[in-house]
């Protein structure tokens, strides 16, 4: 693998070549790690205002 292919960016990707890229990874997590960020997030947020009143 050249230094180019390591450093393009996924903007730089054409749609096809893009999808290629991410079946070749075989990680297909669907939206959970945003579920779990914003319930999260969300958690925090109220322990912090139920701490601090």
């Amino acid at each position: 693998m050249s230094d180019q292919e390591l450093t393009r960016q996924d903007e730089d990707l054409s749609v096809p070549e893009f999808e290629g890229e991410e079946r070749k990874d075989g990680y297909d997590f669907g939206s959970w790690p945003e579920v779990f960020g914003l319930v999260f997030t969300l958690i925090v947020s109220w322990l912090i205002l139920t701490i601090r009143g």
